[in-house]
């Protein structure tokens, strides 16, 4: 049973994800209507058809949250208007050829269910597939039945190979069991536009980690996103062309095995760690 706290988003039951649901796709799934549910619920199937299936235009941050926004003419929206409104909105509607209408799920949102509903060897397989692709994957997500606890993915993403290209040839780190070294981001003091904003402009996606700029944030952050922790590694398909060639890509020429790894919360100071620190206007000693 879920806790009443997330009724709002995955309702009032939320099924466990096991390996034969999993594996047999059965007919394929069309991209749900997100406009007329605010269940994350009745997404899953076919987000965990397309991970399945290597859907990998679904799997890029910038993308994926195409496929949760529904759109319709502008056609449609002017019927609805008086005629006084025609005129004046005449002109937007020659720029624009479609409006953008409210959009009740967020990328976070759906990502974190899928792995806080899947039994464990299911999870494990999920993040092996997705490990293929650039986005920033949730470390630390809230409990759907129990409000007010978290789950640490750690157990469930040790293990998978990333890889990355030196002069020598490629390199394989196996995360988590293998060297490596983590860059720790946190805020001191409080910005409309925070670290996770500047953070993703260094990133090969402008969307790379949650932020308050990830198209339909306008209208509320993910449910789940306070609290969370999202994490990624760093190399060459994850880097920002100039990141990566003036930062990680010498550091990786020198031979270093230890992969780099960034966060983006105080939780894993527990491993070796360097800390960059984003000083808010109005931060203050304490």
């Amino acid at each position: 049973m879920v806790d009443e706290r997330w009724h709002s988003i995955v309702g009032e039951e939320l099924p466990l994800i096991e390996p034969q649901d999993y594996v047999k796709l059965g007919e394929i799934i069309s991209p749900p209507k997100t406009l007329s549910a605010e269940n994350v619920a009745a997404v899953l199937p076919y987000i965990r058809q397309k991970v399945k299936m290597w859907g990998v235009y679904i799997l890029k941050a910038e993308n994926f949250i195409d496929s949760l926004i529904e759109y319709k003419d502008d056609k449609d929206e002017e019927d609805e208007k008086s005629s006084d409104d025609e005129s004046s909105d005449s002109e937007s509607n020659d720029k624009n050829q479609k409006t953008i209408k409210k959009n009740i799920l967020s990328r976070f949102d759906c990502i974190a269910t899928l792995f806080a509903s899947a039994e464990c060897t299911v999870a494990q397989d999920i993040f092996r597939t997705i490990s293929q692709f650039p986005i920033a994957f949730p470390l630390l997500i809230p409990e759907l039945d129990n409000a007010g606890k978290y789950k640490v993915m750690l157990p469930l993403f040790t293990g998978p190979v990333i890889k990355w290209e030196t002069s020598d040839g490629i390199v394989e780190n196996h995360l988590f069991k293998d060297p490596f070294k983590m860059i720790v981001t946190v805020r001191i003091g409080t910005s409309p536009k925070g670290k996770t904003t500047i953070i993703n402009q260094l990133m090969s996606s402008n969307y790379m980690f949650t932020s308050c700029n990830e198209p339909g944030a306008d209208y509320r952050i993910p449910y789940m996103a306070s609290g969370s922790i999202e994490f990624v590694w760093l190399t060459e398909e994850t880097c920002g062309s100039g990141f990566w060639n003036n930062v990680i890509k010498n550091y990786y020429e020198k031979k270093e095995k230890e992969i780099v790894l960034l966060d983006q919360i105080e939780f894993l100071k527990q491993f070796p760690s360097r800390f960059l620190v984003f000083l808010m206007p109005g931060y203050d000693k304490t």
